[in-house]
């Protein structure tokens, strides 16, 4: 099981953000949904803080003269975001330092729900590994957060990755279409690249964030070693010589750079997120650059 913690401190980091209008725009195309616009629509939702960008037409002066910070008026529109966050839990994510990347990819899912719920959006979470396991659909309102970090405090670690038969499961199982968040290292044999067609062909939108470790790096390897897959059991006998392991990373840099240009050469997202990161700084930061939250 992920062991991880989130509290006051990560929800003071994320109650500022909410997700860009792009991706909003882009999951509505159903229709029959409700989504929520600052200042579109003709029914008060609820306020939120205002932040760089906004437009300072929408503040609320009133509440403004009250509590002296300034507030924007939340009205409801037709459609709303959907946002569903599958995380990866298979035997390799558990390894990690400082933490785990399964822990890291857990806060990041954390994270991303609470922005989601926050700005009255709905959120469904899954876990995947050989199959798509425990899944929270539909979600909404603040109090769902504490069943979201139960689920994923509580999801066993362990089984292979298989990326096509947790998205083909949860596409079977989704209502809505939205945002797709898939948190995994993307090492997969089988590859990431048909799961992800399979999602936009549904039109959803994918955001993929990339979790590795040191460790996938080879960092502290030398000498004559047996490596074992710990999915798999495979082993191998090599020599991390420098010249090895710099061909290694090479490789290692070039998938990861591939899973990149194949999304953002779809209009879709990514985000490389390593386990000496601090989570709240990948929220507040990356995913601000990426254009997935402001």
């Amino acid at each position: 099981m992920p062991e991880f913690t989130f509290g006051d401190r990560e929800l003071g980091t994320c109650q500022r953000l909410v997700y860009t209008s792009r991706i909003a725009t882009a999951s509505d195309a159903s229709g029959g949904h409700r989504v929520r616009r600052s200042g579109e629509g003709a029914d008060f939702l609820d306020y939120r803080r205002y932040v760089e960008g906004d437009d300072v037409r929408r503040i609320d002066w009133t509440v403004f003269a009250r509590l002296r910070q300034p507030y924007i008026r939340i009205l409801q529109h037709e459609t709303v975001l959907h946002v569903n966050l599958l995380v990866d839990v298979s035997r390799s994510m558990a390894a990690g330092t400082p933490q785990s990347k399964a822990a890291l990819a857990c806060r990041l899912a954390c994270a991303l729900a609470y922005v989601a719920l926050t700005n009255g959006d709905r959120v469904t979470v899954a876990t995947f590994a050989d199959s798509l396991g425990h899944m929270l659909a539909n979600l909404r309102g603040r109090a769902a957060l504490t069943r979201i970090v139960t689920l994923l405090k509580s999801a066993p670690l362990g089984g292979t990755t298989d990326l096509s038969a947790g998205i083909s499961a949860f596409r079977e199982r989704a209502r809505h279409r939205g945002l797709v968040v898939i948190l995994s290292d993307f090492l997969a044999p089988a590859g990431y690249q048909e799961p992800i067609r399979m999602l936009l062909a549904k039109r959803f939108r994918v955001f993929a964030i990339q979790v590795l470790d040191r460790l996938d790096w080879g960092e502290g390897l030398a000498g004559s070693l047996r490596l074992r897959d710990s999915e798999t059991g495979r082993t191998a006998d090599v020599l991390a010589s420098d010249r090895y392991l710099d061909e290694y990373r090479r490789r290692l840099r070039g998938h990861a750079e591939r899973v990149d240009s194949f999304c953002t050469r779809r209009g879709q997202f990514y985000l490389y997120a390593n386990t000496r990161e601090d989570y709240a700084q990948l929220i507040a930061r990356g995913l601000r650059e990426r254009g997935l939250l402001r």
